[in-house]
C-alpha cells in the first residue's frame, strides 16, 4: 500500500443506533479504524475498533446499517493531529 492508497471517510447514521449517530473509517499503514460518535459534532470518538482489512471494517459498518453510498470521503488528518477528528485540531 502506497501513501495515495490510504483513505478517511464517515458517515450520519439516519437513525441513532446504541448511542452511535456518526461513524468514521480511517485506514492507515497499520490497520483501519472505525470510530463511534454519539455527536454529529467535530468531537473525539465515544468508542474505536481496529481491524486488518476495509473489508472487515465496512463489514462492521454496513452492520449498524450504512451502505457503500452513504460515506463522504475526507482528507487524511494532517501529521500530528487526531485522527478520529474531521477538522484539523
Amino acid at each position: 500500500m502506497k501513501e495515495g492508497d490510504l483513505m478517511r471517510k464517515y458517515v450520519l447514521l439516519k437513525e441513532v443506533v446504541d448511542k452511535i449517530c456518526k461513524v468514521m473509517i480511517y485506514e492507515s499503514f497499520e490497520d483501519v479504524a472505525v470510530y463511534l460518535y454519539d455527536s454529529i459534532s467535530d468531537t473525539s470518538c465515544f468508542a474505536d475498533f481496529s481491524f486488518e482489512t476495509i473489508e472487515e471494517a465496512e463489514k462492521y459498518c454496513k452492520e449498524l446499517g450504512i451502505r457503500d453510498i452513504d460515506w463522504c470521503f475526507i482528507d487524511d488528518p494532517l501529521e500530528g493531529c487526531k485522527h478520529d477528528l474531521i477538522g484539523y485540531h
